[in-house]
Formats: structure tokens, sequence, C-alpha cells
């Protein structure tokens, strides 16, 4: 079999073919390969290692979700047979990363007992773990003391995260930015939110690291609103102002906001560049923005552009907020969605409507009146019923249907619909062409950003719409060609609860229909450590059977069926 491979140094099968770009690979190469494992000198626990490495290879690429066809179905020299190969060395990485978050707590732990043993004070045991994990992993110290708290919380309190992990379910990626969110969550918090990705794997499915801190953020809001306020607070009195040096004379200016503040001053921004553009300016508008800000900060609001004094228009911000989160008792609980934004707790929106902002000094602090108390932004606000969640009314001055609809799609989807993609949405889309008979409704719209609209018209990508509800095997979901006229069945116009994307040569993804706002978490369970929440013990004598620690024997690898998992049909 030939195969067309990156040609680079090392000891790897086929690199004695004389094309350093193709590797010629005889008829036993595999069984060669696995002959040389199996005959390596090594300790049980090394050998265990690769036997791990090994079982987590052969799924990735026999049992592939992201793609219709795995690689040994695949022709060779075929589109289908690259793509394959992407996705398999992806959802290897995913179960890599699993092994290394285990291995990484057991370095740290190892090290512990290490210095434990040579007699060191028990204060400061470990303490140069970081260090030689750092070295060890070939990354900064800094950058290593990160990923170690991220793979502690993983391990200790986040076994289901770390198993959808080893299973390929789960993406690096999407496990980083999970433990992120949740680095000043408790423990408790942090089981209970990997109890529901673990029931509802849906959640995960098709989003990029933006939406998906999103939802974590709204998660831990729910769980632990006793101390939304503070942290709300001690963010805010966090705002600042950095600058980075860049290549060739630039430089990048950084400004932590208040999220209110941030969305109005970038929505000013591109106002009024888009107002220079239209007046005949040609420098794109991102450069524009970057010259009114200095304008407005440097020059007094002078502007070096030629034009006439504009008018300023009002700031029109979008605000998602249930009326009983906005006029009713306060409940730090709920939440709110902030268009260019995401996710912020309600009680912000409310004390700052208020004129009283976290961050904001009060009276006793300044006699005089402070410049938070102004609130300059109009807000829009888009009502959402509190029991079936869906929006029922918009507060709008247009009159035109399709700009009114157009900011319903844009609220709702919050980021680009393509799975995985997080940039912001520019353009509104018919998720069946128009030309194809696709209606201009709220169920067939979908927000996209330029590069994935233009995308979506190269070749024959299938957008179908899924016809069941979320399971716990999200990629068993079925497709249908046709666009529901009631959505999901839940009423009239509305959206599917998600749509499958299919690319020409057999990529696969899935694009949950998100909601305005995220429904409540569900009641803590009565037992505080149900089965497969406690805590996995990282001792190499007390193996835990789902997560694939250092001692863990690699789970028993079932033939693959006939149709693999995440089979979908289009």
């Amino acid at each position: 079999m030939e195969s067309t491979m990156p040609s680079s140094d090392g000891d790897r099968p086929g690199e004695d073919s004389p094309h350093r770009g193709v590797a010629s690979a005889p008829a036993d190469l595999l069984e060669a390969a696995a002959t040389r494992i199996c005959g390596l000198e090594a300790s049980s626990a090394a050998r265990l290692v690769l036997a791990q490495v090994l079982t987590a290879t052969l799924r990735a690429f026999t049992r592939t979700g992201s793609v219709r066809d795995p690689l040994p179905d695949t022709a060779p020299d075929s589109a289908e047979e690259a793509l394959a190969v992407l996705a398999g060395i992806d959802q290897l990485r995913s179960s890599l990363a699993a092994m290394d978050a285990a291995w990484q707590v057991a370095a740290e732990e190892r090290i512990r007992q290490d210095d434990a043993r040579r007699d060191v004070r028990p204060d400061e045991h470990g303490r140069g773990a970081n260090g030689e994990i750092a070295l060890a992993r070939r990354v900064s110290p800094a950058s290593a003391s990160f990923s170690l708290a991220s793979a502690r919380r993983l391990v200790q309190h986040m076994p289901g995260a770390v198993d959808g992990l080893w299973q390929g379910r789960v993406t690096a990626q999407q496990a980083a930015t999970v433990a992120g969110a949740l680095s000043t969550a408790s423990p408790e918090t942090c089981r209970r939110i990997d109890e529901l990705l673990r029931d509802s794997p849906h959640l995960l499915t098709g989003k990029g690291h933006r939406r998906l801190r999103q939802d974590i953020d709204e998660m831990v809001q729910q769980l632990e609103p006793e101390t939304s306020r503070e942290r709300a607070e001690r963010a805010a009195r966090g705002r600042h102002v950095s600058m980075t040096p860049s290549a060739d004379g630039m430089a990048r200016v950084t400004a932590v906001l208040r999220a209110i503040d941030a969305v109005g001053l970038m929505k000013q921004l591109n106002a009024d560049a888009r107002s220079l553009r239209a007046g005949g300016a040609k420098t794109s508008a991102p450069a524009l923005e970057a010259d009114l800000l200095v304008e407005a900060v440097v020059h007094g609001g002078r502007s070096r552009h030629g034009s006439r004094p504009r008018p300023t228009p009002a700031i029109d911000v979008g605000l998602v907020i249930t009326d009983t989160a906005l006029l009713g008792p306060e409940d730090d609980t709920e939440s709110a969605r902030l268009e260019g934004y995401g996710v912020l707790p309600a009680h912000i929106v409310r004390d700052t409507l208020l004129g009283r902002p976290p961050g904001h000094l009060r009276h006793d602090e300044d006699e005089g009146e402070h410049p938070d108390e102004e609130v300059t932004a109009a807000f829009r606000r888009l009502y959402r019923n509190p029991d079936t969640r869906e929006l029922v009314a918009m507060e709008s001055r247009a009159r035109a249907f399709p700009t009114g609809l157009a900011r319903m799609i844009r609220w709702r989807d919050s980021t680009c619909r393509t799975p995985w993609c997080n940039a912001r949405i520019q353009q509104s889309d018919h998720v069946l062409p128009h030309h194809r008979g696709g209606p201009t409704s709220y169920a067939n719209g979908q927000g996209l950003c330029v590069r994935c609209n233009l995308l979506k018209e190269h070749g024959l990508w299938i957008l179908a719409p899924l016809t069941t509800e979320p399971t716990t095997d999200f990629t068993t979901e079925q497709a249908r060609d046709d666009v529901p006229t009631h959505g999901d069945g839940t009423g009239p116009g509305s959206a599917p609860s998600a749509w499958s994307w299919t690319s020409p040569h057999g990529a696969r993804g899935i694009s949950w229909t998100p909601p305005v706002l995220a429904p409540p978490a569900s009641a803590p369970p009565s037992d505080p450590s149900p089965p497969g929440l406690s805590r996995p013990d990282p001792s190499p004598r007390s193996p835990s059977p789902q997560t694939p620690s250092p001692s863990t024997p690699p789970p028993p690898e079932s033939p693959p069926p006939e149709t693999p998992p995440g089979e979908l049909a289009a």
C-alpha cells in the first residue's frame, strides 16, 4: 500500500524510502512494528503504558467519530483517507491528553513521596515538582503550573471528563476549556458539572472554546450563586489596560473592562468606522476602528480623516434576560446574555442599570459623583419565557421584519453556528439555500461568520436537521434532509434541536441550537459521592477502571462494529 506522508528525521516505518516525501510501506509493516513493541525489554509498568497507547491508537483509527468512514474503510490516495487520518490523529490526541493528565498528577505525587523519604520539611514536599514536570514536558514553568492545576482538577474531581478524553468523545481543547473555566469553582461544583456533561454529552458537541466557556460559566453561576457577587466585584476591580510590543513597529493594547462597557465601546467604534467607510474612506474597517480609538484618547476625538463632525449614534446593546431576572426579586442564580459577549450574571445587568456596576466606588469612598453611575448605552431587550425558554417578544424600533429576524437569530446563536467555530456572527444564512426553496424563517436561519458562509457554498455541504432529542450517545442521532415546518415540535417557527454538517468528503459535525439562556442545573444528587464521581486514588495500588491512570490497564478493545460509532444517516 502506498501512502503519502510528510518527511521527518528519526526511526519510523517507511523512512528507508528513497523518496523523502513518499514512504513505501511493505505489507507486513504493521506486524513488524507490533513485533518490535512486543519484544521490548521493559518493566511490566512500562509495557502497560505502551499497551494503553496502542489501544488508544487502534480505537482512534477504527472507531473514528468525526468522519463518515474510518481509515480502514477508505480508498488509498483519496480525500476520504486523508480526512480519516486527520480525524484519527485528533481522537488519539484526546486519549493521550487523558494519559498526560493522569501522569502529571502521578509525577507530582511521586515527587512528594520522594521528598518525604528524604526527610524534607513537610511544607517543602513537592515544591520542585512543577519545575521538573515543565522540563520533562518541554514547556515553561508558568505553562506547566497551569497545566498541572487543570490536570489535578480533572483527575481528582472530574473522572467523567477524563473518561471522555480517553474514549475520544471529548477533545483536548474542550477539556482544557472546562478545567480552566472551573479554576475558581469548588470541588463539589466540579463534580456536579462533570456529572451533567457525562449525562448530556451533546452539551459538548460541535462547540468551540468560546461557546463552551460561556456554558460552563453559566453552570457555575447557577450552582454557586452565593459567591457570584464576590467574583464579579473582584473581577471588576481588576480592570486595567496593558501594552505588549509587536513586530514591525506595532503594539497590542489590551483593556480588561466590564463586559457591558466593552461591548458598548466596540459597537461605537464599529459604527463610526462604518460611517467613515460609507463616506469614502479607503482604509479597512478594523484599521479605522484602531485609529478612532487613538483619536478618542490621544487627540481628544479630533478626526484625522478629514470628515465633517458626525452626530454620535445611539449605542444599541442587545440583552437577553427574563422578566423575573430584570424586574423580580433578586435571584443570583439567574443569567443574562449580552450581544457580542455571551453569558454574564443577571445581577450585573440590574446593578449597571441602577448605576452601581461591580467595582464602582461607593459614596462613602468618594464624596464626588463617580462616572460609573452614568449609564450611557441604550439597551435593546429581548425577553425569554422563564418556563419554555423561547423568545417571546422583542422591544425594537425597527419596522423591517428582516432586521428583527436577523437580530433574533444573532442573539440566539451567539457565535458562528459552524461546528467548532468561535468567530463572531457577521452574516445571516439560509440553512437550506433560498434557491432550493429554503424559507426566510427563524427555523431555517443561522448566524455564520463570513469565512464559514462562503465555505458552505463551496462544494456539496449537507446540512440536515436532527429528528431526535439529545441522547447519551450523541453520535447516533439521525438526521433528515427536509426542513421541518414546526422545528422540533415545540411550536410553529421554532428551530430544530440541532443541524448535522457533512462535508463533501465525509467529515462530520453537529451544531446544536443553543438555548437563549441555559436551563437551570439539575438538583444535586442525594448521595454526595455517587458512583463514578468519587475522587480517584492517585496511588498505583488503587487504579480506577475508567481513568487511564499510570496503573490502569487498557480497557478491552472490542472489534469495531460494521457501522462505526458516530455514523450519521444524512
